[in-house]
């Protein structure tokens, strides 16, 4: 029998990435045609160690797959001692902002992602494990481009108001926002190379395109794998985000200034964001 500690430290959070089909098998592909035959890889931020057993298939000699909790780590280890991996993959407990890898690495897989890089750490692993690539190395997920519009959202629930931060699952159509603008793209970042500004401080001008009540804004984003194709979200990856403010009537063709910022991977506490309704009347 299992003991007490032979268990993912966030099961739900794990599991739910490990059944999400769509982004499993989006980066099931980006690895299989980034990984070669011979590479030695890491896997920061193993989770269910799904993608470390990808690059393994793929041909890598050795991967490493990062674990801060040591509760994941026997279960690492039963899972890819079971599928027959004993031997190709090496768990590593430890924070993988500032670990220190047994040898340089030609690929990197890290999914340590959060709608927009609020939350999560793929910044400062990311910055890490770049210290530590054999030269021609390459990154599985290079892109990752935040986007902004302004939506009307449900806000009742149970014959309730909640003016509060809400996700888009996108499995879920009762939650699927109305846009009203243009969508705005207010932040790119290449992780094949270390970030060295993790701010953002944006002025954003958005067009209405239609008229109506907008409540909130938007986040949302795209993911560009180093290989060619993209990806947006799924049920379990990088869901739009919704910030709630009061209700306000707009018409088409005015403009709506938003001001946004934020320290990225640093947490909702960091977010600041104000609204400047009917900005400028279209002519």
């Amino acid at each position: 029998m299992a003991s007490l500690k032979e268990y993912w430290s966030m099961t739900e959070g794990v599991f739910c990435c490990l059944i999400d089909e769509e982004r499993t098998a989006a980066f099931k592909t980006a690895i299989e045609k980034t990984v070669r035959p011979g590479d030695v890889v890491v896997d920061a931020g193993s989770g269910s160690g799904v993608m470390a057993m990808f690059a393994a298939d793929a041909g890598a000699k050795k991967v490493y797959a990062l674990e801060f909790d040591e509760n994941n780590i026997k279960v690492l280890q039963a899972i890819f001692s079971a599928n027959g991996y004993g031997d190709r993959i090496q768990v590593i407990q430890g924070d993988a902002t500032t670990l220190k890898l047994p040898e340089k690495v030609d690929v990197i897989v890290c999914e340590m992602i959060a709608t927009s890089l609020i939350e999560e750490l793929q910044i400062p692993v990311m910055n890490n494990m770049l210290r530590q690539v054999n030269p021609g190395y390459r990154v599985v997920l290079e892109q990752y481009h935040c986007h902004a519009e302004l939506v009307c959202q449900q806000n009742i629930y149970y014959g309730k108001k909640f003016d509060l931060l809400c996700y888009e699952f996108p499995d879920d159509e009762s939650l699927r926002s109305s846009i009203l603008s243009n969508r705005l793209t207010y932040k790119r970042i290449d992780f094949s190379q270390p970030v060295s500004d993790n701010r953002v401080n944006t002025r954003l001008e958005f067009t209405i395109h239609q008229g109506g009540s907008v409540n909130g804004l938007r986040l949302s984003t795209t993911t560009i794998f180093c290989v060619g194709g993209t990806f947006e979200t799924s049920p379990a990856y990088s869901y739009p985000l919704i910030l709630p403010f009061a209700k306000f009537d707009v018409n088409a063709g005015e403009t709506v200034i938003v001001d946004l910022s934020y320290r990225m991977c640093e947490g909702l506490g960091s977010l600041h964001y104000a609204i400047a309704p009917n900005s400028n009347s279209a002519r």
